[in-house]
């Protein structure tokens, strides 16, 4: 990431680029961030934006919720011995599993269909950019389905995903540093959660909690912040209508 591999390929010197630009400014994605992407990829620029925005999402759901990357407890990986028997158990493990890419079957008509009956009128031509890659069109259907799902009234929703939006990085200064969050504890956890996502401490769980959040509702909560983030870089990146996740 620092720019130093010196056997760095063109794609994967991109990509850094893409994932750089997708934390430090992702406010100004566009089309045009995924080009240099696309001409070392072809259509499997959409699969990296997928990819992307996965990480967007997941990595937020564990800083958000203070889930530990380590299954070593925090004592024992002070212990070089055991830490490297730990790497090595994850690397047999690791080895064990197929991660091979597998043909996606997924129907085009029945995923969009799936994204019309979550999100209402759909005209398809709105999803036509994804007509290579008919997972994405997939997995903004399930998002919307989920969304359905969640505890959260719309209002915190719609709520969140303007949050988000208003949050979003439009300089590298703005993804780092200090900068005053709103006094409102669910504001707060939507700014920072968009912001710089791992500063997310005990503190403002404590002020979620006091606010009427309980388990249930602080991982909605965190999940609703994932999901507008992951959002916000894919229809930047892939040219689609903002308002096909719009909360209404």
């Amino acid at each position: 990431m620092a720019g130093t591999a010196g056997d760095a390929t063109p794609l994967e010197t991109a990509l850094v680029a893409l994932a750089r630009a997708s934390v430090e400014t992702p406010a100004l994605l566009s089309p045009r961030a995924l080009e240099p992407v696309r001409a070392l990829a072809g259509d499997g620029a959409l699969d990296y934006a997928l990819v992307l925005g996965a990480f967007h999402f997941i990595n937020r759901i564990a800083d958000l919720l203070g889930v530990d990357p380590d299954a070593l407890p925090p004592a024992l990986r002070r212990l070089e011995p055991v830490r490297r028997a730990g790497v090595w158990l994850a690397s047999r493990l690791v080895r064990r599993m197929d991660l091979r890419n597998r043909p996606d079957r997924t129907d085009w008509d029945a995923a969009v269909a799936a994204v019309a009956a979550a999100a209402g009128a759909v005209a398809p031509a709105a999803l036509e950019p994804l007509r290579p890659r008919p997972k994405l069109v997939e997995a903004i259907g399930l998002a919307l389905a989920e969304r359905d799902r969640t505890t959260l009234d719309r209002a915190t929703l719609a709520r969140v995903h303007r949050g988000v939006e208003a949050a979003l990085p439009r300089e590298p200064g703005d993804a780092r540093g200090l900068h005053a969050r709103p006094a409102d504890p669910v504001d707060a956890f939507v700014f920072v959660g968009t912001r710089y996502p791992a500063r997310v401490g005990a503190a403002m769980i404590r002020r979620l909690r006091a606010a009427g959040f309980d388990d249930l509702g602080l991982l909605d909560l965190a999940t609703a912040v994932a999901d507008a983030n992951q959002w916000a870089r894919l229809h930047r990146l892939l040219g689609l209508p903002p308002a096909l996740f719009r909360v209404a």
